[in-house]
């Protein structure tokens, strides 16, 4: 017994030495804590196939995975532990700029299967990427259709993270999370008295890791907005530009001229164009969808040919065109008062309009202390901010008699004179 455990921790030691300077490269830092690979001989008896090619980034590397022998792959930019109750062939690739410490996936199925795993640095084409994450992506497929259960851990290593997230982070709010083909969809994770982030699934597709915010609360208890998402492209007018935005995560785009925040009750994938010449403060478009939603924004400055211009306006045109009915909808717009005094119009009396088909319809608007002109509406379509005219009132009569009670009068009048001539009373 004594020789058994003695060659076991000399197995264990000499695994730590061959293995503790290759993580420090794929870290990235001087020396963070080693994993705990003891963990991985739950199902098997120990770690006992390793795969050291730390001379390449895998690219379609297979390998064949015997069932119930915990393995260890090391590539040069990420590491590998792999322990599966049946064999199964793998394909690994990875982005080049893919840096893992340490994954771990623990695999409990009844059935062999083939796995194609796809780390990346960046999510995958048509997925946007989450708020607060890590920037690493676990894209996973297999083909297997029986039942199954998995622990996947990472190895949380904090020089990285602050590098990603910032020194602000908290570590207890992270966790581990799936996409659903419409959102990110955070999944209870627990954090290990070791370092890693821990949480089991019955399924695999692409996975990630984020930091998921916690409202902060004003003195009246009130909540705050969420945190937005600022992205600066001040040196392209936007032609074309995408982006998807994720549900209830607000989002402001910053381009050369002019700014948009974005905010959606539904996963939102926008496309964005604006004219050269078109030259506004900032457009804010908050909107609540029963869907999924695609919104194409049209900004310009030129007059689109199925309206007519207005009498008197600010000189711009949104077109906002969605692919589905919404809810509801708040428009606003940052208003410059030097411009609305350079063109001759007056703050207070501007307003939202859209074009109904035959003219421009006025729609009630405030004007927030940050001059944000602001509109609500159940629809999109085209739209302008317009100069109401004050109207006043006509007086009714020139005695100041409203004009009713003067008919009334002149008729009991007329009334009277005729009653005294059928009497024979002159006059």
């Amino acid at each position: 017994m004594k020789r058994i455990l003695t060659t076991v921790l000399l197995v264990t030691l000499t695994l730590l030495a061959n293995f503790q300077a290759p993580l420090v490269q794929a870290a990235g830092t001087s020396g963070p804590h080693m994993p705990d690979l003891t963990y991985w001989t739950e199902l098997g008896q120990g770690l006992t196939h390793r795969v050291n090619r730390t001379d390449l980034v895998p690219s379609n590397f297979r390998h064949n995975y015997t069932e119930g022998t915990p393995q260890l792959l090391q590539f040069r930019n990420m590491v590998m532990a792999i322990n599966c109750t049946r064999s199964m062939t793998m394909n690994i690739t990875s982005d080049d700029d893919v840096n893992m410490p340490y994954l771990a996936m623990n695999i409990k199925t009844e059935r062999n299967m083939h796995m194609q795993l796809n780390a990346k640095g960046a999510p995958p084409e048509n997925i946007p990427g989450p708020a607060q994450g890590i920037n690493q992506y676990m894209q996973i497929e297999t083909n297997s259709t029986g039942p199954m259960n998995a622990t996947l851990r990472y190895y949380m290593n904090m020089t990285q993270l602050e590098l990603e997230l910032g020194s602000g982070f908290n570590m207890s709010r992270m966790t581990w999370c799936y996409w659903n083909d419409t959102d990110w969809e955070p999944v209870k994770s627990r954090l290990t008295a070791d370092g890693f982030l821990e949480v089991n699934t019955t399924h695999f597709s692409v996975w990630t890791i984020i930091e998921q915010g916690k409202p902060e609360e004003t003195g009246s208890g009130e909540p705050q907005r969420v945190k937005t998402m600022n992205y600066t492209f001040t040196d392209i007018v936007p032609q074309g530009f995408t982006h998807q935005v994720m549900r209830n995560q607000a989002t402001m785009f910053q381009f050369q001229n002019t700014g948009l925040y974005m905010n959606c009750t539904n996963s939102l994938q926008l496309e964005v164009s604006a004219e050269n010449h078109y030259n506004q403060k900032e457009l804010r478009l908050e909107v609540d969808s029963g869907e999924a939603l695609k919104l194409q924004i049209q900004l310009r400055e030129s007059k689109p040919t199925d309206v007519d211009e207005p009498e008197k306006y600010m000189g711009f045109y949104c077109e906002i065109e969605p692919n589905a009915t919404i809810t509801q909808a708040r428009l606003g717009m940052e208003v410059d008062p030097a411009m609305v005094q350079s063109m001759n119009m007056e703050m207070e009396q501007l307003t939202w309009a859209y074009w109904n088909g035959e003219n421009w319809a006025p729609v009630d608007s405030s004007l927030s202390d940050e001059n944000v002109l602001e509109a609500d509406t159940d629809h999109f379509s085209t739209w302008v901010i317009i100069q109401v005219e004050e109207t006043t009132e006509p007086d009714n009569t020139s005695t100041g008699i409203p004009m009713p009670t003067a008919f009334i009068a002149i008729g009991i009048a007329v009334a009277l004179m005729l009653r005294k001539d059928s009497l024979g009373i002159t006059h």
